[in-house]
């Protein structure tokens, strides 16, 4: 009996292991095979590979930073340029690993036969294949992957979420009419699973959104929502709809999806509650709610302890709401507050430095304010017009900065020259004192100036620079901190040494030290020439020569300052201080007429006619024979006088049309000096670029252009500089020389002439030379043409040649036939690559080339 059993076990062994070698075929249609296949499919491959992919998508999520300066995208990916990614490479493991799940399951588990696929989880597989190569952003291999389930399984139970991933990919690749005409078809269709719902019609919102179709993005967006798989999405996607309700100016229907966002509380993510919150009180209007309501809002705020990681907007929007309510000095409080928060948001950083800025500018404090532009062109993206906008502004203030500072320096010496014994000897005794202090500081070696600082002691300004860079936050890497910790240690246990069990006898070592320090005398612990005050009054200058260079170096910064005010920042106050003070510091003489007659304009521009008649009265008695007293005695008569700016500016403008650029740019930048205040300025300087671009090439006019655009920006001439500088800017890249022969190009036959080997007499002759032998050449029609090429050399042109062998063919026959002498250099080049020898003045980059 036991025998038989054995027998029996043994032999259902055997069956099951045939059964099991028999349902490996992928090449038969039986149940146990499909069934063998779709099992393995199922419960081993696609399992993993989804929980891969899984994986995947929670670390593209976590890794995309939050812009809510815009609105926020639904679907949250980091999107990558073209060039920055490998189409046939997987640049996340997960994703990898899923896609090798996926072709897996389909290399070894497809039973496809006679045009039929038998095993029921094959389109899994492709799904799976298409979504990890879709969220590593291999858009065109994601969609073949989708378009195989559409193509070959069209009654697959996953064709809907085929489609619905196939125009999430055809969005990918910008095909936006598609996209949403294809989502709008699935959505009005069949029926569709809760989940297919929320994917359609999400996408189709962000489709919408990409086209700037911000109206027809709510109702999917509202469909979204309805049918949103879990409260983290529900909050972001209401969030989204208040953001876009509130770029519609559709306030109430804002405020009630930040409120259902609000209403979620800890069910989503608290970034999302936190920010419906600010927008809500935005919303409003900061200057329309009563200040006592919103300060309380933001204390509350600040306060809740689980608020602490939002800080840095918080801080930043109650800035701004102090701001609105010209509370400055608040909010400059509360603008710094946000900064120490070390937001981790680059364009709230850039936010934070620039309204400091602005509100620095507004106070007339630009060299504080120049600080803090610099610091947000740090933190805002290269490239951008606002980074650009915001480095003009920040270049407008170089002058003005520069200007102050030499006169605040040369003021400070002068007021010590000026002073008696008595009032010296108090300063620098004064200021001693303030030394000393820090001496017995921990700092003092840091703090304490050198004997060579001019400005006595004057210290660098921080700010703007409130916070280390993120690459440099290490304790000891900060100052600031580092100092800090050292007094605090300094306090705690006193100068001890730096020895093993230092704590132990700390007390004793630190008493010690004390007594020491008291035993040294009051004369030696200040012997160092810097604590004697007659170490500093040697240093006043008391040469006249040296002097009246101070004196003149800070009149001339005056005279600046007075223009740059008036014409840059319509700041006529301070104009008019400057200009006052420097006429009654004894300036030179051809700073006084000038200085005068801008404040004659000034005065006009306020409307103040007192003051402006007082200028002009004083102009016409001790300048009668002046420029200026003839434009003040009759206006219209100058406007023909031929020194007037205009006319002088015609001729000019003839000599450039004629040729001669280096005395256009000599003569330009001295009138700009002798007009300089005038409106006619910005029209010189607009002139010697183009002269530059003439004589020097891209490069110069591109510098000379900027400089228009910064210097005048007002003025219709540094609009238009700044507008050609910008098209020059934009996609700029310098095309190289092409040598390769074309079918359509012009080539020109051109002779080099070194200027200082040739007259222009010469030069001359034998452009008209040149002029008889092509007339002869009846056949073609070409002409001749006188270049300048830069000071040094000029090209006589034959233009209008169709090939480089014939170009070579005219030249050789002219000096076989004796026409010209073989001692004229010449070389042959086409239309194009002349272009641009002449632009970027690289005519011997070509020449190299060509030899």
């Amino acid at each position: 009996m036991k025998n038989n059993t054995t027998a029996i076990v043994y032999v259902g062994l055997a069956l099951l292991v045939l059964a099991t070698i028999a349902s490996c075929s992928r090449k038969k249609d039986k149940w146990l095979n499909r069934n063998f296949h779709a099992m393995g499919t199922y419960y081993n491959i696609l399992y993993n590979g989804n929980l891969a992919l899984e994986d995947g998508k929670h670390d593209v999520v976590n890794n995309y930073k939050e812009d809510y300066w815009a609105v926020l995208p639904i679907e949250r990916m980091n999107i990558k340029e073209i060039q920055e990614k490998n189409p046939n490479k997987s640049e996340n493991s997960n994703f990898e690993r899923a896609e090798e799940k996926a072709t897996k399951a389909i290399q070894k588990h497809s039973m496809f036969m006679g045009g039929k696929e038998y095993n029921p989880q094959i389109d899994e597989a492709f799904l799976l294949l298409g979504k990890s190569r879709y969220y590593d952003q291999r858009f065109i291999p994601s969609k073949d992957a989708f378009g195989f389930i559409l193509n070959h399984y069209p009654k697959s139970s996953t064709i809907n979420e085929a489609k619905i991933w196939m125009e999430k990919v055809n969005m990918r690749l910008e095909y936006y009419d598609m996209a949403i005409d294809n989502l709008n078809a699935i959505l009005n269709g069949p029926a569709l699973e809760d989940y297919e719902t929320y994917e359609a019609a999400s996408t189709l919102a962000q489709a919408y959104l990409f086209e700037n179709q911000k109206e027809n993005a709510i109702q999917p967006l509202d469909t979204a929502i309805k049918y949103a798989p879990n409260h983290e999405t529900e909050g972001r996607l209401n969030y989204i709809r208040g953001q876009i309700y509130a770029l519609l100016n559709n306030k109430d229907s804002a405020e009630v999806s930040f409120e259902r966002v609000i209403e979620l509380n800890r069910k989503s993510p608290r970034t999302y509650m936190i920010h419906a919150k600010l927008e809500k009180l935005r919303l409003k209007g900061f200057e329309e709610i009563p200040l006592d309501t919103t300060q309380m809002f933001f204390n509350e705020m600040a306060e809740n302890r689980e608020n602490r990681p939002y800080l840095d907007f918080i801080f930043y929007d109650n800035a701004i709401f102090k701001l609105q309510n010209d509370s400055v000095d608040h909010a400059i409080k509360y603008f710094n507050k946000s900064l120490r928060e070390e937001p981790q948001d680059e364009y709230l950083r850039a936010q934070n430095h620039y309204n400091l800025g602005e509100i620095y500018f507004d106070r007339a404090s630009y060299e504080t304010a120049g600080k803090y532009y610099d610091s947000t062109i740090t933190h805002l993206t290269a490239g951008t017009r606002e980074r650009r906008d915001v480095k003009r502004k920040r270049d407008n203030l170089q002058d003005v900065i520069k200007f102050e500072r030499i006169a605040d320096k040369n003021d400070s010496i002068i007021n010590l020259i000026n002073a008696s014994e008595e009032e010296r000897l108090k300063i620098f005794e004064d200021y001693i004192e303030e030394l000393k202090i820090e001496q017995q500081s921990v700092f003092a070696d840091d703090k304490a100036p050198t004997l060579n600082n001019p400005m006595f002691g004057r210290q660098q300004s921080q700010v703007g620079s409130s916070r280390q860079s993120s690459e440099d936050n290490f304790y000891f890497y900060d100052v600031t901190q580092k100092k800090r910790g050292e007094s605090s240690f300094r306090k705690e246990w006193g100068d001890i040494e730096l020895t093993d069990n230092w704590r132990t006898d700390a007390e004793s070592k630190s008493l010690s030290s004390d007594d020491e320090e008291e035993d040294i005398p009051e004369e030696e612990k200040f012997k160092d020439p810097k604590f004697d005050p007659e170490t500093y009054i040697a240093k006043i200058p008391t040469e006249q020569k040296v002097i009246d260079s101070i004196s003149d170096e800070r009149n001339f910064a005056y005279y600046q300052l007075g223009l740059i005010y008036k014409e840059k920042f319509r700041e006529y106050d301070l104009a008019i201080d400057k200009l006052e003070n420097l006429l009654e510091s004894d300036p030179e003489e051809r700073l006084v007429l000038p200085s005068k007659y801008y404040l004659y304009k000034i005065y006009q521009e306020i409307e103040n006619e007192a003051k402006a008649n007082y200028w002009k009265n004083n102009i016409l008695e001790e300048h009668p024979d002046s420029r200026y007293a003839s434009i003040l005695r009759n206006p219209e008569a100058y406007l023909k006088d031929e020194n007037n700016p205009q006319n002088i500016y015609t001729q000019l403008y003839k000599k450039f049309k004629a040729g001669h650029y280096e005395e256009v740019i000599q003569k330009t930048e001295e009138y700009a000096d002798l007009f300089l205040g005038t409106a006619i300025v910005p029209k010189f300087e607009l002139l010697k670029a183009r002269a530059r671009a003439k004589t020097q090439g891209l490069e110069a006019y591109k510098e000379s252009l900027n400089y228009v655009a910064l210097t005048f920006p007002q003025s219709k001439e540094g609009k238009y500089a700044q507008k050609l500088f910008d098209d020059l800017e934009k996609d700029f890249k310098q095309p190289e020389f092409n040598f390769e022969e074309q079918p359509d190009e012009k080539y020109m036959l051109v002779y080099s002439f070194d200027t200082d080997t040739y007259s222009e007499e010469e030069i001359e002759a034998f452009t008209e030379k040149l002029n008889e032998g092509v007339a002869e050449e009846q056949a073609l029609e070409l002409e001749v043409s006188k270049d300048y090429y830069n000071n040094s050399k000029t090209l006589v042109t034959v233009r209008g040649l169709t090939s480089k062998l014939g170009a070579e063919g005219l030249a050789e026959k002219w000096i076989n036939n004796e026409f010209l002498e073989n001692e004229f250099n010449y070389f042959v080049i086409s239309r194009s690559n002349y272009k641009i020898a002449q632009v970027y003045k690289n005519l011997d980059e070509y020449l190299n080339k060509l030899n």
